[in-house]
Parts: structure tokens; C-alpha cells; sequence
């Protein structure tokens, strides 16, 4: 069964189950009755997605608003001290902030909710954090969506639980937060705005199919792409669109629920740059949503661009196993590539003049960033679909195996691993020297 089957079929079968149609979500803390969806096609049984779940509610649960910093990032979801977005900034090149112990203990774990489906038959369980599923942290909380169908408001400190916001299906990419809201993605078709002190849905757009990236904000503009092949620029207050553009609605040999984009968009200089399924790269202008140019990769592409400078990074999956170095400023010409014969779902990580990534083939790359000469390989032991995190001189990612693990940035040497009780494709964040990353096994935790 190939990658595509796995994921992204898997899901449109799933969605079968629920009538082809979206439940109008809540943030439910109790067992809740059968909702229409707004497309009034049916009904959906929001209790018997997760029927083994007992609906209590969780430890420190309380009801009241959490007390959150006031907004001081201007109008962007970047910052330098702590994680707003997928890769922690428009360009995608912050990873967070140390120091970082090389024998981080693990502080508080907690297992998420789970969600029940059937595919050919066959029982499926999805639980914990999906791919790419990146945290981010909003003063002294930590904030994650879950493939249970919840996401997730949890004491940075203690992991205790202070809201949990109810979607139609699975939460699996990642957050972005603007001014206090929270911006995400779910596989029942909707993108939503939910307020980080209470969990609470601020507004909802349908997008038709299922969106895994993550939004960034610039300008005080939203932008993200999506499965049904649009690129969007909407208002972070209201959802309402500034513009829309098609980067690629079908694919080229798309079976149901494969096409789109699942990248995050990067930004750069007033130019966007995702990539799709149909196997390209596209530059789209910041304002205007015109598309100035784009370059092949040959494959479905779900790891994320990376902009330093006037090079762009990107890699493709099995098809066109490749990682590429574009230069933007030649529309896209290849600088270099490299392949490593099984495909790449990791987004590198750029610091300094080295690149690292992770492989399908099991391994950690660490390459020349302007060249794409090899500096050292880590063999992993297991496919690496996390996108690492690079910070005071340590390398965070985890594998298909059950572990997270640290590798010394300068050597490739590895100096730790934490149990993660079962795969981690999610990305970690590191903030203030401390670590918070989910796994498909159900948990998501806290080392430091």
C-alpha cells in the first residue's frame, strides 16, 4: 500500500462515514447529541467516533479564560522567543530557543482522545498528533490539535488540559497563532479560527477537502494552502477571503481525496512559495495572489519550502526522490539536488551555512547548504518524516521508531533519545530549552 493510499485515500474513505459532509463543531466538554451539518446532508453521530472515550472532564479543567500575554509580535505569526507557526516564522527557518539540556527528563505526558473508523473493512485507530502537527506556545501554554478530533489547550508547566476545542474529525497539521487566535486545519473540510484563552470558535470556512498545512501570517494577512488546490489569503479576524488562486486542483493521476497542496506556504520579499501534489513548485505574489512562476520536482511534494537568502529548499517523495536547492531569483532553477532513493516528507531545517533533514530512507542529513555536500549521515534506524528542530547546537527529530532523538548538530553524533511510546512523525518545538512534541501512539509531552 503506497504513501498516498495510506494517508490522504485513507481519509477520503473515511470521510464516507460521515456523509460526505462536515459536523458543525463545539467546544464540548459533555457527551453531545447527534449534529447536522450545515450542508444539511445527514446526520453525523459525533459520540461514535470516539466511543470508548468517557467524556469526563479532564484534571484542571475550569472553565475560566486563560490569562494570556498581550499580543506583542506585530502583525505577523513570528517571534524570537517562542513557536507561532510551523517552523517559526514566514521563511520557515526559527526552531526555537535554548539552552537545551542533552539529558532532557521527561515532565508531564498526556494521552490524547482517539478516533475510530473502518477502512476496507478493516478497524483503524488514529490517536496523538499527526504529521506535521507542530505545537505552538502562547506564554504559559501550549497549544495542539489531535487526530482524536480535539485540539488542545495544555498548562505548559504541568500539561494539565485547560480547554479542549471538539472538531468534526482529525486535527493532524499544525497550528498558526495571530493576536491570540489560533488558525487550524481539520479532515472534515473546514478551516477555522479558534480563541486561545477559551477555546472557542471565532469563524469557519468550508474549504472542500482536507487542509494539513499550516497558516502564516504577514502583514496581518492569513495565507495557507489546502487539498482542494488552493492557495488563500484570507482576514485572520473573519476568515473572509482576499484572495484565492489554483496552484493545482486535480493532479496528474489523482485518485479520490489526492490532490492539492499539503505544504505550509513560505514568505519571502512579497513572494509565496508551496508546492503540490502534481509534482511543482510555485512562486505567487504576496498581494495579489498572481502566479509568477513555478518549478518541477517532479513528485507530490508535502515537506515545506525553506527560504534563505535567494535559494529555496524543498523535497519531493518517492517518485522524484530529491531534495532541491531553487534559486528564486532565476525562477526557480536548480541549484543542486540530492537523492536518497525512498522519498523526503521532512522540511529541512537551515542554520547558518548547513542544511538538515530527515530521510525516508532512515536517515538525518546534515549537508552544505550552498552546495548540498554531505557534512555527516545519521543512520536513525527508522524512516524520519518529522521536520527537525535545531537549537544550541542540537539537532530534535523523531522517527517511525518509538523514540525522539538529539544529535549533536556539529558531528551527526547522538548524545539522547526520549520514549515516545510509538512513531513521531509530528515536528517538535523547543521553548526555552524545553521540548513539546506528540506521537501517533496517543501521547503528547514535555522534556526539558
Amino acid at each position: 500500500m503506497t504513501h498516498r493510499q495510506t494517508r490522504r485515500t485513507f481519509l477520503r474513505a473515511a470521510a464516507l462515514g460521515a456523509a460526505g459532509a462536515a459536523a458543525a463543531p463545539s467546544a464540548l466538554f459533555a457527551k453531545g447529541p447527534k449534529k447536522k451539518p450545515e450542508s444539511g446532508k445527514g446526520e453525523v453521530d459525533l459520540d461514535a467516533w470516539n466511543p470508548d472515550n468517557n467524556w469526563s472532564e479532564p484534571n484542571g479543567l475550569t472553565g475560566e479564560p486563560l490569562v494570556l500575554p498581550e499580543w506583542s509580535h506585530g502583525d505577523t505569526s513570528s517571534a524570537a522567543s517562542t513557536m507561532l507557526m510551523f517552523r517559526g516564522n514566514p521563511s520557515h527557518t526559527f526552531y526555537g530557543t535554548g539552552p537545551l539540556s542533552e539529558k532532557p527528563e521527561l515532565v508531564w505526558s498526556q494521552q490524547l482522545a482517539r478516533f475510530h473508523t473502518k477502512l476496507r473493512g478493516r478497524k483503524v485507530t488514529w490517536t496523538g498528533t499527526g504529521w506535521s502537527g507542530q505545537p505552538v506556545k502562547i506564554g504559559g501554554y501550549v497549544f495542539v490539535g489531535g487526530q482524536g478530533g480535539y485540539a488542545y489547550a495544555f498548562d505548559a508547566a504541568t500539561g494539565e488540559i485547560k480547554w479542549r476545542y471538539r472538531g468534526a474529525r482529525m486535527f493532524k497539521g499544525s497550528i498558526c497563532a495571530f493576536e491570540n487566535t489560533l488558525f487550524m486545519g481539520n479532515t472534515d473540510n473546514y478551516y477555522r479560527g479558534v480563541d486561545a484563552a477559551t477555546g472557542k470558535e471565532l469563524w469557519k470556512i468550508d474549504t472542500g477537502t482536507d487542509i494539513d498545512s499550516s497558516g502564516v501570517v504577514v502583514g496581518g494577512r492569513l495565507y495557507v494552502a489546502g487539498e482542494s488546490g488552493y492557495l488563500r489569503c484570507l482576514n485572520p479576524k473573519t476568515g473572509k477571503h482576499f484572495w484565492k488562486t489554483d496552484i493545482g486542483g486535480t493532479g496528474k493521476g489523482t485518485k479520490g481525496g489526492s490532490n492539492g497542496s499539503e505544504t505550509s506556504p513560505a514568505i519571502a520579499d512579497g513572494e509565496i512559495f508551496a508546492a503540490t501534489y502534481d509534482g511543482f513548485m510555485y512562486c505567487v505574489d504576496q498581494a495579489t495572489g498572481e502566479i509568477k512562476w513555478r518549478c518541477e520536482t517532479g513528485d507530490d511534494t508535502d515537506a515545506s519550502p525553506v527560504v534563505v537568502d535567494d535559494l529555496v529548499y524543498i523535497a519531493a517523495e518517492e517518485k522524484s526522490p530529491k531534495l532541491f536547492c531553487f534559486d528564486r531569483t532565476k525562477k526557480g532553477a536548480e541549484v543542486w539536488s540530492l537523492n536518497n532513493r525512498k522519498g523526503w516528507w521532512s522540511t529541512p531545517a537551515v542554520v547558518g551555512d548547513r542544511l538538515y533533514v530527515g530521510g525516508n530512507d532512515g536517515k538525518v542529513y546534515c549537508l552544505d547548504a550552498k552546495s548540498g555536500k554531505e557534512i555527516w549521515v545519521h543512520d536513525a534506524g527508522h524512516a524520519v518524516w518529522s521536520s527537525p528542530a535545531v537549537v544550541d547546537g542540537k539537532v530534535v527529530v523523531g522517527t517511525r521508531g518509538r523514540h525522539l532523538i538529539m544529535l549533536e548538530a556539529k558531528s551527526g553524533k547522538r548524545i539522547w533519545k526520549g520514549d515516545m511510546g510509538g512513531r513521531t512523525l509530528s515536528t517538535p518545538i523547543v521553548v526555552d530549552g524545553a521540548i513539546y512534541v506528540g506521537s501517533s501512539a496517543g501521547k503528547f509531552q514535555c522534556f526539558k
